[in-house]
């Protein structure tokens, strides 16, 4: 008995001190479990973007740092470029003398002989990387505008679906009380079945138009993520108002559309003319004219030292760098013939965005000044009638359904509208800017 006792006494002891360890436990992983589910709810929060900041993530694209960097390394490597000086050429030319016999004996001659190019090669290939550090420099900018505008539309694009997402599941909710409303009424025969099929109807069309926007939205955020250089974000959202670019007046938005030789898309093909006109410029310098200054020591057998001086002129053969020169002629002509497409094209790109600018806006005004208040006035009319028992819950149902439609069509035209403004913006912006750079140089 006694043993038992004793057994039953280690057992609570014991039994003690694991319910002591399993607290202490608790008490330091308490905290760590806490942080675990904030850092969790922290991970899981959507992220969201302003329009502020995915512009400027856009001015820094991964394309964008491609051509900076780029444009660095040979901004370095041009600052070591080789001068008019050519090769130093070392000849040693041992040898011995067989007769008479009186002089037969070891000889040696060495010679040191410094190149020139008279055709100025070095002017010509400094001329052209300068050219085509310039091509660089117009290609970061290139980018940086496609990067920008890319970017802005497609946070447009989810600002867009998110907004109309929102009033389409409020505008479904309405649809299934209307449907449950126009069933009730017809069970009990204050409504036709065609009442009915058209509210059933409604309510299909409301959940299929819930289901199209949920996936526009979800291609919006992934397309955002991609364009932004982020990791694939099915949650990614948009915050922050929609941007109100300061426009100038709509003749000076005119004017100054028409000189789209100033966007750097056409800057850029014609800078690549001119570096390819340089390029064919150093090709035939490379092959042109050369001139060498050197001396040439000599020990003869007899112990006899001569020094001599030497001059030598070289002429082009038959190959005079044609092949390149032709190469890049072309180019250069090519590249004119580009920037003359590219400037037809812009031009219709530029009257497109500024139809566009006034088409939406015309569309804005429409929408909120006629078919957003008129929607309003009918619900409030289909209300008033139901509380003096002159209407009924459908037809307030229907209005308040027609009232969320005109709502989610002025989201998207207000959302049209600001794009088209700040796709104009973007593009004045730069004809101004590139306008302001030329004045300063």
């Amino acid at each position: 008995m006694a043993s038992v006792v004793r057994r039953m006494d280690a057992t609570r002891q014991s039994a003690y001190h694991e319910c002591t360890l399993l607290k202490q436990i608790h008490r330091g992983v308490a905290p760590l479990v806490l942080l675990f589910i904030l850092a969790s709810a922290r991970s899981s929060r959507a992220k969201e973007v302003s329009f502020d900041e995915a512009i400027s993530m856009a001015a820094n694209a991964p394309s964008v740092e491609v051509a900076i960097g780029e444009l660095s390394i040979r901004e370095t490597s041009d600052n070591a470029l080789p001068s008019n000086r050519g090769p130093l050429t070392l000849s040693v030319a041992p040898g011995r003398r067989l007769s008479p016999d009186a002089e037969a004996g070891t000889e040696v001659s060495v010679g040191v002989m410094q190149g020139w190019n008279l055709s100025d090669l070095a002017k010509h290939t400094g001329r052209a990387a300068r050219a085509e550090r310039a091509v660089l420099a117009a290609e970061v900018r290139t980018r940086a505008l496609a990067s920008k505008i890319d970017v802005a539309g497609r946070w447009f694009q989810l600002h867009q679906a998110d907004a109309a997402l929102v009033l389409v599941r409020d505008e479904l909710a309405v649809v299934a009380d209307l449907e449950t409303t126009t069933t009730k009424a017809n069970e009990a025969g204050l409504v036709t079945s065609v009442a009915e099929a058209e509210a059933r109807a409604a309510h299909a069309e409301a959940k299929r138009l819930e289901r199209v926007l949920e996936g526009e939205r979800v291609g919006a955020a992934l397309a955002l993520s991609a364009a932004l250089g982020l990791a694939p974000d099915f949650d990614l959202r948009t915050t922050g108002p929609l941007p109100a670019p300061n426009l100038p007046s709509p003749s000076e938005v005119v004017a100054v559309s028409k000189r789209v030789e100033q966007l750097p898309m056409v800057a850029l093909l014609r800078l690549q003319s001119v570096a390819a006109s340089a390029r064919a410029a150093e090709a035939r310098a490379n092959q042109g004219r050369t001139i060498g200054f050197g001396v040439t020591a000599q020990r003869e057998s007899t112990g006899s030292k001569l020094l001599f001086g030497s001059l030598q002129l070289t002429l082009p053969g038959s190959n005079r760098g044609q092949r390149q020169e032709a190469v890049s002629r072309a180019e250069a002509r090519r590249s004119l013939l580009e920037a003359d497409s590219v400037v037809v094209a812009l031009r219709a790109e530029m009257a497109e965005a500024i139809h566009e600018l006034e088409h939406s806006e015309e569309l804005w005004l429409l929408t909120t000044t006629e078919l957003l208040p008129a929607s309003e006035e009918l619900l409030r009319r289909r209300t008033r009638e139901l509380e003096l028992g002159e209407g009924t819950s459908l037809e307030v149902l229907r209005a308040r359904a027609g009232l969320l439609s005109a709502k989610r069509l002025a989201v998207e035209s207000s959302v049209e509208r600001r794009w088209a403004q700040v796709h104009v913006w973007l593009l004045l912006a730069e004809i101004l800017v590139a306008e302001e750079e030329g004045k300063s140089k």
